[in-house]
């Protein structure tokens, strides 16, 4: 599995350094009042770099959300199980009327 992600991600590599060489034609991005010519595989670079950031914290709120509703849930678990070892051991009615 390790060598097969390592020639996926070299596949990867390879067809973006292909891509890469034949989108070098500059640009014109204009960004507020500035004025930039950059080549477009530089304007694509950075668009994939800011969505996945972008993806990225989006993730890790959503991971840190769920594991605070762990943590809650998994405190609620155990208080119902203390309480259900405190109703384990308390007499029933049959039990008392027995003695």
């Amino acid at each position: 599995m390790y060598l097969f992600a390592i020639i996926l991600i070299a596949l990867f590599a390879i067809f973006g350094i292909i891509f890469g060489v034949q989108n070098a034609a500059p640009v014109e991005v204009h960004f507020f009042a500035n004025e930039f010519t950059v080549p477009l595989m530089l304007v694509m670079v950075i668009s994939f770099a800011g969505g996945t950031i972008l993806a990225f914290i989006l993730a890790v709120v959503d991971e840190i959300k769920l594991r605070g509703r762990i943590g809650k849930q998994q405190r609620e678990v155990d208080t119902l199980k203390k309480e259900l070892g405190t109703l384990k051991t308390i007499p029933t009615q049959e039990e008392k009327n027995e003695d």
